[in-house]
């Protein structure tokens, strides 16, 4: 018979070593973003032609649904569902995920200075290396995924979550491409980055519920005043998005 709380370190130390690839590999594009370069500029040549004014309508549309901001604003809301409900953890994790997400990739971007193609449809402000769009879906995307997991534990259910959530990030990231708002490494580097992102949100939570800090009655007040911080920096991000330099991501 199978040990759980074995099974369950098996699954942590999986998790840990699946955020340290990601991290390697995000850290590996940006050094050596340079050698991308050919690549990006092959393929922001190329996009021009299969644009048409069709496609260019719901590209636009999916920019608007997945920017930053937008992610942002639907985390905000469903993290107060799940408060409401008394799912409090699960409402920290989803805007602790995005708001963290949101405020390290603008840092990542300032220090980067990557300027965006010129030939872009949109005219989104800001620089370009990482994608905030590809990063912010997948981790968007990728806690409601895991909330789901949770939920339907049958492989069928699980592979059927996976490949949706693999298919919304490769239409975000040719969104971004197909608009010319961003080079193609930008997009492999928030790929990368989200995903990142999205498995240590995700392991420092199960650290978390496994200890059982997460059950606990002090863990009810802790939330209320983490859930507060968490909006004021949404709101921020939010705010930011809308105002500051970085409206688009």
């Amino acid at each position: 018979m199978t040990n759980p709380n074995l099974k369950l370190a098996k699954t942590e130390r999986t998790l840990f070593i699946v955020c340290l690839v990601f991290l390697l590999g995000f850290l590996l594009v940006t050094l050596f973003r340079a050698s991308f370069r050919p690549m990006d500029v092959a393929v922001n040549l190329w996009i021009p032609s299969i644009q048409s004014s069709a496609l260019t309508f719901f590209a636009e549309g999916i920019a608007l649904i997945f920017d930053t901001t937008s992610l942002v604003i639907f985390s905000l809301v469903i993290s107060g569902v799940l408060f409401l409900k008394n799912y409090k953890a699960q409402g920290l994790l989803l805007l602790g995920a995005m708001g963290g997400d949101a405020l390290i990739v603008s840092v990542i971007k300032t220090l980067n200075h990557v300027a965006r193609p010129t030939n872009g449809i949109l005219l989104d402000s800001g620089f370009a290396y990482p994608s905030g769009h590809s990063a912010g879906c997948i981790v968007f995307g990728g806690v409601l995924a895991y909330f789901a997991w949770q939920h339907w534990q049958s492989t069928r259910s699980r592979a059927l979550i996976g490949a949706g959530m693999g298919v919304v990030a490769g239409v975000v990231g040719f969104d971004r491409i197909y608009l010319n708002v961003h080079w193609l490494s930008d997009v492999f580097g928030g790929w990368l980055f989200g995903a990142f992102w999205l498995s240590f949100a995700v392991l420092v939570f199960r650290q978390l519920q496994m200890a059982g800090k997460l059950e606990s009655e002090k863990f009810g007040l802790v939330a209320k005043l983490l859930y507060a911080g968490a909006v004021v920096v949404a709101v921020f991000v939010v705010l930011y998005g809308l105002f500051g330099n970085y409206s688009g991501f």
